[in-house]
Parts: structure tokens; sequence; C-alpha cells
């Protein structure tokens, strides 16, 4: 569970029955893994695929997982663009996920190679849970995103002040500098010929205007800075158990942030607009309310999260509407932006920001 004193695959080609056999040692020694069958593959920011396990030697142990999902960076130009994500996820399992108050996959491995610019991690088959997988296109309803946010809330209590932050504070940068990337000229004017292209630059006149509001939240974000975050909180990135109770996934972009961060990304992105528009005060009213029966006393007050959540819509006019759609189709995408424009408006986003 640490920096790999061994080589890590670079492509699912390589995750073989003998690397997987010194991976999953760590967790279970002394097994040895004949054959591993490979279905599944899914690309995106990371790439992974399910394997279904043959033992050659069980050493004993009861729990072992008849099939896993193995995720890392083994698409190379993905890789050269996300590597640090990767292995940030990695060190997540590794050091926070263990005491995370909340419903996560099992990791059986998690391990990464800075040279090589690669981290994996070897989780439990969530199928064989029978969970339900999150959504952009899910009809979701605010009953159902009220316990997200519970959730939520929860999450962040447990790591509000938690002295492990500091060390890990450099978990902000990864997104930063994507962000920056994605308002790069050329991309700009790729964007302005989508759909919302005129949506978009009716509230953003230019990407100097952009990268501004990104700067102006940022700065405000690190004064407010308490918890550790997921960093990118959309409905994609949940998972729900048979009984309803929702569950985290995708912890590429954690880092210690400002609560609003996931708050602005989770409900502007998850719901229609005008749910959200009758339902964010109180969500966030009960988000609060979590912060405070879990005893965190330097909780922030409703209104002042509620500014705040309106600043972190920047997040989402720059990661949903600039998105790229080698990372997520274009449906999710239009979805997401959409969605997050309109949320810009009502909420006036750049007002908030202090750059109306």
């Amino acid at each position: 569970m640490i920096e790999t004193p061994h080589p890590l695959p670079l492509s699912l080609a390589e995750v073989t029955p003998s690397w997987l056999t010194t991976a999953l040692s760590h967790t279970f020694p002394g097994i040895r893994i004949e054959a591993a069958h490979q279905s599944d593959t899914r690309s995106g920011t990371a790439s992974s695929a399910r394997f279904e396990l043959l033992y050659g030697t069980r050493a004993g142990h009861m729990s072992l997982p008849d099939s896993v999902y193995v995720k890392g960076g083994f698409d190379s130009i993905m890789r050269n663009r996300v590597w640090a994500a990767l292995i940030q996820e990695a060190q997540f399992y590794r050091d926070f996920a263990g005491d995370a108050p909340v419903a996560l996959p099992r990791a059986y491995y998690c391990g990464y190679d800075s040279a090589a610019r690669q981290g994996i991690v070897i989780l439990e088959d969530l199928f064989a849970r029978q969970v339900r997988f999150g959504h952009a296109t899910d009809d979701t309803t605010v009953d159902t995103l009220a316990a997200v946010v519970e959730g939520l809330a929860k999450l962040h209590a447990h790591f509000w002040d938690d002295p492990r932050l500091a060390s890990v504070s450099s978990w902000k940068d990864p997104q930063r500098t994507f962000f920056r990337y994605l308002c790069r000229p050329s991309h700009w004017a790729d964007v302005l010929e989508r759909s919302y292209g005129a949506t978009l630059l009716g509230i953003l006149p230019s990407r100097e205007m952009a990268l501004a509001g990104l700067e102006r939240m940022w700065a405000m974000d690190d004064s407010a800075a308490r918890t550790l975050v997921h960093g990118d909180c959309h409905c994609g990135n949940l998972f729900y158990e048979p009984n309803g109770v929702p569950g985290f996934l995708d912890w590429q972009c954690v880092f210690p942030g400002a609560p609003a961060h996931d708050l602005a990304e989770l409900i502007v992105t998850s719901l229609e607009p005008e749910r959200r528009r009758t339902a964010e005060r109180d969500l966030i009213q009960l988000y609060c309310d979590i912060l405070k029966s879990e005893g965190v006393a330097d909780r922030p007050s409703a209104d002042e999260l509620f500014h705040s959540y309106r600043c972190n819509n920047m997040h989402n006019l720059i990661g949903s509407v600039l998105n790229p759609y080698d990372m997520q189709t274009e449906e999710v995408t239009t979805i997401s932006a959409t969605r997050a424009l309109a949320a810009a408006q009502e909420l006036d986003t750049l007002k908030a920001l202090g750059l109306d």
C-alpha cells in the first residue's frame, strides 16, 4: 500500500495473473492466481477493467474476491494528462479511506510509481454488492440528493481540521493546472461552437474572464479550506447500496478544500434547474445541520455556505462546460454544462465573486 518496489503495468495487457498475485499478496499473503479473465473495460480519466480470478492457491483466506476491478492509467495519452490524479487516488485509499465514514469500494491494493507516472488501485467488484451506479441522465430527486448531502456532510465533518490535511495541501494543484489548461485559446474557441456556446459567452465574455473567476474562487476557497473534499462530486461518481445508502467513487481529485466545492458540483450538476432552484437552500441547511450534529464547532453559517456555494459554481462553469469529450461523453457534458450555465445566471456567480 505504498510506492511500489515492483513495476506497475502501463497497459491492461500487462495486468497478468503473475502481477495480480504480487499485488493482491499485500492483502492476502501466500495466494497464487492461475488465471484472470478480463471484461467490462472502461475508459475515461482512468481506465479500468473487471477481472474474474481463478486461484491456484488460496492460502487459507476465506474472503478472497472472485472478481475485482483494476483501475489506473492504462491509456498512455490520458496517463500523461492526468497522472497526478491517478497517484492521488492511490494515496487516498492508502491514507484516508480506512476511516472515511461513507460507503466506498474496498481497496485490495493501491500502488503508485512517481517515476513512471502511474497509479493503480484494485477495488472490489461492486456489482457483487448489487449496487446501482449514478449517472447524469438519472432523474435525480431531491430526497435522493438529500441522502447524498447527508453523507457528504458526515465525510466533511470527520476530516474537519484533520492534522493530516497539511501534508497533502498540494493535492489541489493538479485540478487547478488542468482547469487553466481547459481555458487555453484553442479549446475555448472549440467550446464556443458547442450547442451552448452562445450561452457561455453571455455569462463569460472571454477566456480571460474565466481564468479571473477561477483565481478569485480559489483564493476564497483557500481561506476557507477546512476539510477533505471529494473534488469531483457529481452524480456519475456515486453509487447506491440496495437499501439506498449512497457511496462515493473516483477519488482522483480529492484535496483539502472548502466544503462548498463539493456541494456546488453535487447540487448544481445533479438536479434539473427547477428542482435545484427550489431545494438548494434546504439542502445547504441540511448540510449545516449535519455538521452541527457531528460536533463541528467552527462550521460556517448557512448564509456563509450559500455564498460560497454561489462562488463555487465557477468550478462547474469550467469543469462541466469546458469538459473535453474524450473525458466524458457529449450527452453527459451537455447535461452538466446546461445546468451549470443556468445556475450561473440564477445564482449570479460572477457577482458573488465580485467580477460583475
